[in-house]
């Protein structure tokens, strides 16, 4: 999402960065290229594959969510329209895929409404490229012009995670009694489950700011957020049921306290890092299981190989491609990259 209007003020490319937390080296890896695969975008915020192949992509300010078939073509109806507020960060934000998806056909999304000024989770029933029986999941979560998170990913447990920014008051990510500033956990049906780290809470992790990027690891089962720091310290986090990330009012740059939990990965300078997945495919077997990161500011696609034991830490990265305010990135059927901007989306491409 676009970062507030100081982070504009930071050049947009950085061609160096020093490794924080877990050490690791960078090197800038040659060969790919942006391919467009969807031009005329409008401000697609969530790129997501169903099970069957088809593409499906949320667009920011139109509440739109959209199509592109098995064939690569766009479908021109809508699959649905959401009414969305639009101030600042808001909108259509987020889309995941029931795991049961080839029989239930659900699909949800994430969106600030245009009024109330709260958020949601809804639920639609994909019914032949179109989204039937709209049922709100999560209701009532926390809205602001900035910092509203927005990512939807189901687990291997089968449960919904959500997060959710802190809405631009850090007071909220201390605030157990508060969504913001969490990521959440929920049953498919918006229920609380019982194993959550605070029985009868949905808090799954607290002491973010906002994070726009969520991915499990597909071989351990583990989550990893992106989250956007002030004017230091944009982060990638390993997720620890009931973990406390930190955030919090005048939390100072590289921050040392041990009282949280560290980063795998800290940017001493804003990059703006937004989406985030896992290399599953098999057509760069050079990548597989690494963890791929977009960014905003710094108009990028990162790749970085990670340690996913305990607490986790990078053990090498490179900048695969710089692709100009890139919103999300993630893995096709067909092992391809792509990658959402503010007007298109991109395939990657390297010669193999």
């Amino acid at each position: 999402m676009p970062p507030s209007i100081a982070r504009f003020l930071v050049a947009l490319s950085l061609l160096t960065v020093t490794l924080g937390c877990g050490g690791g080296s960078q090197v800038n890896a040659a060969g790919f290229s942006a391919e467009v695969f969807v031009p005329n975008a409008d401000f697609p915020t969530a790129v997501r594959f169903a099970p069957d192949g088809r593409m499906f992509y949320t667009e920011k300010n139109s509440g739109n969510v959209r199509i592109v078939d098995n064939s690569g073509t766009p479908v021109n109806q809508p699959f649905a329209t959401l009414p969305v507020g639009t101030d600042g960060e808001q909108g259509l934000l987020g889309l995941a895929f029931d795991p049961d998806f080839a029989n239930n056909h659900f699909v949800y999304v994430f969106y600030s409404e245009a009024s109330p000024a709260a958020q949601r989770v809804a639920r639609f029933t994909d019914t032949a490229n179109v989204g039937t029986n709209f049922t709100v999941i999560v209701d009532n979560l926390p809205r602001g012009s900035n910092h509203n998170s927005g990512r939807l990913a189901f687990g291997q447990d089968g449960k919904l995670y959500v997060t959710v920014g802190e809405t631009g008051d850090p007071a909220n990510s201390q605030n157990v009694n508060v969504p913001g500033g969490k990521v959440l956990r929920y049953n498919p049906d918006g229920s609380i489950p019982n194993d959550n780290p605070t029985p009868g809470n949905p808090l799954f992790t607290l002491g973010h700011r906002n994070c726009f990027g969520l991915a499990m690891n597909p071989s351990t089962g583990t989550f990893y957020v992106s989250e956007n720091g002030p004017t230091c310290d944009d982060e990638i986090n390993r997720l620890t049921p009931g973990g406390n990330y930190g955030w919090r009012p005048n939390q100072p740059c590289g921050d040392t306290d041990p009282n949280y939990i560290r980063p795998v990965r800290r940017y001493p300078s804003i990059i703006a890092p937004t989406g985030i997945c896992f290399y599953t495919g098999s057509v760069y077997p050079d990548l597989t299981g690494n963890l791929l990161l977009a960014t905003y500011e710094e108009g990028a696609i990162r790749s970085l190989k990670i340690d996913d034991s305990a607490p986790g830490h990078v053990l090498s990265e490179s900048v695969l491609v710089r692709v100009p305010s890139a919103t999300d990135v993630t893995v096709g059927p067909d092992g391809n990259i792509y990658v959402a901007t503010q007007d298109s989306i991109v395939k990657l491409i390297r010669p193999v």
